[in-house]
């Protein structure tokens, strides 16, 4: 999304093993532009294994921009030009999530489908001129380039203890939602879901003295850089939103060999400062 402070891409694009499988992508995303450099992005990753998965990420996407922009609003934040306290994000952070959890119930009983099986994760963050904002249940990726150009993670994706095993919107995250506050000049920001992690994320490395594999959760610079120039290009030659996010999901198809081979469905936003 283009304004005068922040270019934005974003789109979801279907894994290898839903085609295969002849299944929807269960991935969505979506970005809410509050004017004055502040705005709203929210990626949600459906389950697997759920039914109606990719309705259920869908919805869960508009109601947490909703229910997030209007807490934007609520609490005066751009017009007062402040960000809340760690203490205070956790809680309305929870707050909103729950509103979001509530209304998916709402949604189930109207369709008259399992509540459960609209099951995803969630992944919100508020970006503005003075630091983000992040909110999640799950598992997926985020982070964001600080004013000295160095990448850092935002969350600690969930991960239970069986494989592939994380927690969704429609469960009882209260304990495991997570929350985080950065301020200061943000150069750029992310949000992944796991069909990403491989390509775009240092997460799943060899420690040859210890015999293992460890997830050291950075963002990597060589994905992200050269993106970050060709999305400043892209403004620069006056692409259109939906030109730009057209662009974006084609590479989201197979711009690299790990996006090309990815099973899994794969959602990205890149969000750049001008």
């Amino acid at each position: 999304m283009k304004n005068k402070d922040w270019i934005v891409a974003y789109a979801s694009a279907i894994g290898n093993l839903h085609i295969k499988e002849n299944l929807p992508c269960q991935d969505a995303c979506a970005i809410k532009n509050l004017g004055a450099g502040w705005g709203v992005a929210v990626v949600a990753d459906g389950a697997g294994s759920c039914e109606y998965a990719d309705k259920g990420a869908a919805h869960a996407v508009n109601l947490a921009i909703q229910h997030f922009a209007n807490l934007v609003y609520r609490n005066k934040w751009i017009e007062k030009n402040s960000l809340p306290t760690e203490e205070e994000w956790a809680r309305l952070s929870l707050e909103n999530f729950k509103l979001i959890k509530d209304d998916l119930f709402i949604f189930s009983e109207q369709k008259e489908i399992v509540f459960e099986s609209l099951s995803c994760t969630l992944i919100v963050l508020v970006y503005s001129t003075i630091g983000v904002l992040l909110a999640h249940v799950g598992d997926g990726r985020a982070g964001y380039m600080d004013a000295g150009e160095e990448w850092k993670p935002l969350l600690t994706p969930f991960k239970g203890e069986e494989a592939n095993q994380t927690i969704f919107i429609t469960s009882d995250f209260e304990k495991s939602i997570g929350s985080k506050v950065v301020t200061g000049q943000i150069a750029a920001f992310c949000l992944l879901s796991d069909g990403c992690e491989k390509s775009a994320f240092e997460c799943n490395l060899y420690d040859r003295e210890r015999n293992l594999y460890y997830d050291p959760n950075r963002p990597f610079p060589k994905f992200f850089n050269p993106n970050i120039l060709a999305l400043k290009q892209l403004y620069q030659q006056n692409k259109s939103q939906d030109e730009i996010n057209t662009l974006w999901q084609g590479f989201l198809e197979g711009g690299n060999t790990h996006l090309k081979n990815e099973p899994d469905d794969k959602t990205l936003i890149l969000g750049v400062k001008l």
